[in-house]
């Protein structure tokens, strides 16, 4: 989780105009000052709806369950936002070595997630049931086809085994959040905050002339922070163990899975990226929650424009060079 720090009022113009929605299983905010800000962070919030529609695992009606449901038989058209949305998550998917896999759908819901109630009724699955649902996860069996035809492009897509199931938890709040911030941009606003959970994207400043402040989770202090950072033309997502998890046999099993190993990722607590964009700080908190604080920094190191504060075990520390913050209370 992400928490914006902000000023609620100010005594003159220009004054933050703040609204809230439930969305993306959480509730999404949008803060911004400038000309006709009100209306247009309303038509941002319609572009997220639309947006979402179109992604949404929990809605049968969406491009993405339409794959889902049509695993190992025919392609199924795509509108253009759900292409773009899945040509990058696969491009992170092969940057990173598949420690992100879009496709980790089947090793979700044997491990009791994907749902709204998690955990597991009986005992965790052994080693060949895990061999069975990995065997149904493979990012680069994702086919997406663009076909230019009579001057339009006609976009399917299609997973080539049966069983097969993309979830986007990892991606879906990143790219929804940049859709808003496009709207803002085009409208002319030239300083906002779309807040999407985990994820949040800045844009310009504050109406006094300073930074927008966004405060890290503290993945063990429930309501604490680790840190604030400032935020300019940039955004940051968090992935923790601390959400979405249960407990079985004395072990957190959080909903992050390695789709190496087929497991839950131990040893983690959290991950926080700054990127230029959303759906590369939310992609990139994902992959690096699985690498692990050694194989994530250096990641995060090779990549222009990111950087990285992950929480490992027993609260250790690790921070990538230009990580903007080093005062860090655990």
């Amino acid at each position: 989780m992400v928490c914006c720090l902000c000023s609620p009022a100010f005594s003159g113009p220009p004054e933050i105009i703040a609204r809230s929605k439930p969305m993306l299983h959480t509730f999404v905010e949008i803060k911004a000052w400038g000309n006709n800000a009100d209306a247009t962070i309303e038509e941002a919030f319609s572009e997220m709806e639309r947006v979402n529609s179109l992604l949404n695992t929990y809605d049968p009606g969406s491009d993405v369950s339409h794959i889902n449901q049509q695993a190992g038989g025919a392609p199924v058209p795509l509108s253009p936002e759900t292409m773009e949305a899945l040509k990058r998550a696969v491009f992170f998917c092969s940057i990173t070595g598949g420690a992100l896999d879009i496709t980790v759908g089947p090793l979700l819901k044997l491990w009791g997630f994907g749902r709204d109630e998690v955990g597991l009724a009986g005992s965790e699955p052994d080693a060949l049931t895990i061999r069975r649902a990995k065997s149904r996860v493979n990012y680069r069996e994702i086919e997406l086809v663009e076909t230019p035809i009579a001057g339009t492009v006609q976009r399917t897509g299609r997973l080539a085994k049966k069983g097969m199931w993309i979830d986007v938890g990892s991606f879906s709040k990143g790219f929804v959040a940049d859709k808003a911030m496009a709207v803002l941009k085009k409208r002319g606003i030239q300083n906002a905050l779309v807040i999407t959970g985990g994820t949040v994207c800045a844009l310009g400043k504050k109406p006094d002339g300073t930074h927008w402040q966004v405060g890290v989770q503290h993945p063990r202090k429930q309501g604490g922070l680790l840190t604030v950072i400032s935020l300019q033309n940039s955004s940051t997502s968090t992935s923790g163990d601390y959400e979405n998890f249960y407990k079985k046999n004395g072990k957190r099993r959080t909903h992050i899975i390695d789709p190496r190993s087929g497991m839950p990722v131990p040893h983690m607590q959290s991950v926080s990226v700054i990127a230029p964009d959303g759906m590369t700080s939310d992609a990139l908190s994902t992959a690096l929650f699985v690498l692990g604080p050694e194989q994530g920094m250096r990641m995060v190191e090779s990549l222009r424009g990111a950087e990285a504060l992950i929480v490992s075990e027993g609260g250790k520390i690790s921070c990538s060079k230009g990580w903007p913050e080093k005062k860090i209370s655990y």
